[in-house]
């Protein structure tokens, strides 16, 4: 990327070309000559642009009080927390990924001839590597808070295909899991490294680029698709996928086939984007004064500065991790603030009847009528404890994978790149001190494009190393840290062969199930849910109640096209359930409650959404005929929830919280436990 050269120093260059053509020939002693004068000049905009190598010492999460998750009781087939993040890169996939990252750059334009330069494809791979380890330390410290077996990791392969383009599919069986709140974590370099000191951001040394995206269902924050904290580059893709994977859902489930969509993490689905525009939704700040606002919590692009020292002895010790200090004791607070505000059975309850499909169908229909018939609850109780039994095996794999990553060969090799990265940061920071600041800005064109040629070639290694004296060591240092770099591509064997044990190795799980107890022995996920399938299918027995595969619900705005699971009369929906409609035009209706002769009636949820419009509009509370009556709960986005007071659709004024009717997702609530089959 060009600068502009201050016109003194531009002339004295260009005086020094002119008078000597042979150096633009580029041919003999003088073209060696000119590397060395370039390198020179690089070093010397290195130092000076040192001075903006600092970051943030704290992430604005570091200001949270840490707080203990709330005692209020979970489902034990649930996991509270799933942590995706990009662990694998598939070689289909790897030069569009490479591209796409430089495309959509974040933190300025990048040059056209960067785009294909092997050091822009190291940081590339960088962010698959470095993400894999720093995932660990969220990890680490969820668990610390959270009850066991409660937090699972969820690595990604990015891959590619004509279908979907760029995408990412878990390698693990994690998200089949039930899970109150998703995280999906990257940390993120700026692609050009002739901008390693300047201010876009970057993960190198002590300084760590974060970014995140936290959701839950699309039940806790309906507007917005369930979205909740979001780095604002993601926010508009995350939304864009969000939104497309409902509508999948929605056209699946009206045709009965069963739900198959599989999301992508979001950096990744960011990286698939070609000149897609920002989306104008609500944005907020993680204060007390804008919570209750029904907005995307924003966390800041920022780029972190570690605790030097920390870094620097990574490699000897690292019982002190300095991204906790700096960023994921904060980020976890926030994570368990959230899990102590949220409804789990309402994040989880359509997770839990997806998971039922699976093995279950006929359960999983009946599963909407959240039935008190003691037959339905006693296979619920199996299912679940056999969900349970899963979660418990990929939280073990999840703790392998933990321990492999940051303890065995792989998080050695990446604490000794860290601590050299950031060795070479130190240099360049102190250099920074004693040169004028202005002289070494003013030559970064010459130096940006001599760059690559100093880094990649034999030829420029050889020109690095014969500079080094010149450059009083910080040549070598640049040179040995992109040999580091080099030597980081070779990470991924390492995390392979750390990875197929996590799958592999024979474990045991106890299963509690009412009064009886099985324990189940597998070596490998699959092989585990064959086991929990086989005993569930020994020990099921039928059901009293039925839900019918087509039952009509309808709404007066959308038509007669709607579909009902649950309770059904005369071909009606007649009861508790799930109904779905989509019209003509693409606008949805989703109602999860009570209904009467095909219309939802009595105390229920619903959300609509038009097409092309941002967010949907959320009711909560009674209604007949399909629209609000009564005192209903009103949520859109941008907005803080309100209660209003409804007639036959018509809002008429304030509601009265006293008469407000909630949405209960508990299944069998208040009920005792069902007798032993």
């Amino acid at each position: 990327m060009l600068r502009r050269v201050p016109s003194n120093l531009a002339d004295h260059v260009e005086i020094i070309l002119t008078r000597n053509p042979e150096f633009r020939s580029g041919s003999g002693f003088q073209s060696s000559l000119l590397a060395m004068i370039l390198l020179v000049a690089l070093a010397a905009v290195i130092s000076g642009c040192a001075g903006t190598a600092k970051g943030r010492d704290t992430s604005v999460y570091s200001n949270l009080e840490t707080g203990k998750v709330s005692e209020r009781p979970t489902s034990e087939a649930s996991a509270m927390v799933i942590i995706r993040y990009p662990a694998l890169i598939h070689t289909n996939a790897e030069n569009l990924y490479v591209s796409s990252f430089t495309i959509n750059a974040i933190g300025g334009e990048v040059p056209y001839g960067v785009h294909g330069n092997r050091q822009t494809s190291r940081v590339a791979q960088s962010i698959i590597e470095k993400s894999s380890y720093y995932a660990m330390s969220l990890y680490n410290e969820l668990k610390k808070t959270l009850p066991e077996n409660s937090v699972l990791l969820s690595p990604h392969i990015v891959d590619w295909n004509k279908e979907r383009g760029l995408y990412s599919r878990p390698i693990l069986g994690s998200e089949q899991v039930p899970s109150v709140l998703t995280i999906d974590f990257n940390i993120y370099s700026f692609p050009d490294v002739n901008d390693l000191m300047d201010s876009p951001p970057v993960t190198f040394g002590d300084l760590v680029t974060p970014m995140i995206l936290v959701k839950s269902s699309r039940w806790i924050q309906p507007s917005l698709g369930g979205l909740l904290i979001s780095s604002p580059p993601l926010v508009s893709s995350a939304w864009r996928q969000v939104h497309s994977e409902a509508r999948q859902s929605f056209k699946s489930r009206l045709d009965g086939l069963p739900q198959a969509t599989q999301s992508s993490l979001g950096f990744v689905a960011f990286l698939r984007e070609r000149d897609e525009p920002n989306l104008p939704l609500p944005l907020k700040t993680g204060t007390e004064a804008n919570r209750q606002v029904v907005a995307v919590e924003q966390y800041a692009l920022e780029k972190i500065r570690m605790n030097g020292e920390v870094v620097a002895n990574l490699p000897e010790d690292y019982s002190t991790d300095p991204f906790v200090l700096s960023f994921v004791r904060g980020a976890s607070t926030r994570i368990v603030e959230i899990l102590n505000s949220v409804d789990h059975e309402k994040a989880t309850f359509f997770a839990m009847q997806a998971a039922l499909e699976r093995f279950d169908p006929e359960l999983a229909r009946v599963f909407f009528v959240r039935s008190s018939d003691e037959s339905v609850r006693a296979r619920l109780a199996l299912a679940q404890a056999l969900v349970g039994a899963e979660r418990e095996f990929l939280a073990a794999q999840s703790d392998s994978i933990h321990d492999g990553t940051f303890s065995g060969s792989y998080g050695a090799k990446m604490r000794k790149i860290i601590a050299a990265e950031y060795r070479m940061l130190e240099e360049r920071r102190q250099l920074a001190r004693k040169q004028n600041l202005t002289t070494a800005v003013a030559v970064v064109a010459l130096a940006g494009s001599v760059y690559g040629a100093v880094a990649s070639a034999a030829g420029g290694a050889a020109a690095v190393a014969t500079s080094a004296a010149l450059l009083g060591g910080s040549g070598w240092a640049l040179h040995k840290t992109l040999e580091t770099k080099t030597e980081s591509r070779e990470v991924n064997r390492y995390f392979l062969a750390r990875m197929a044990p996590a799958f592999d190795r024979q474990m045991s799980v106890q299963m509690e199930w009412l009064e009886s107890k099985e324990v189940i022995t597998a070596r490998g996920f699959a092989e585990f849910r064959n086991k929990t399938l086989s005993l569930y299918q020994s020990r099921v027995r039928s059901m009293q109640v039925s839900a019918d595969e087509r039952c009509l619900f309808m709404h007066p705005e959308f038509g007669r096209e709607g579909r009902w699971f649950g309770v059904c009369e005369s071909g009606l929906a007649s009861g508790r359930g799930y109904g779905i409609i989509m019209n003509a035009r693409g606008d949805t209706v989703e109602f999860i409650g009570e209904a009467d002769k095909g219309f939802a009636a009595g105390s229920g949820g619903m959300i609509i959404q038009r097409n092309g419009q941002l967010g949907a509009t959320y009711f909560e509370g009674s209604f007949k005929q399909s629209l609000p009556d009564g005192v209903v709960r009103v949520e859109n986005a941008g907005q803080q929830p309100r209660l209003r007071q409804y007639q036959a659709g018509v809002d008429v004024g304030r509601g009265n919280a006293n008469r407000l009717q909630n949405l209960d997702f508990a299944f069998n609530s208040g009920l005792e436990d069902p007798v032993m089959p």
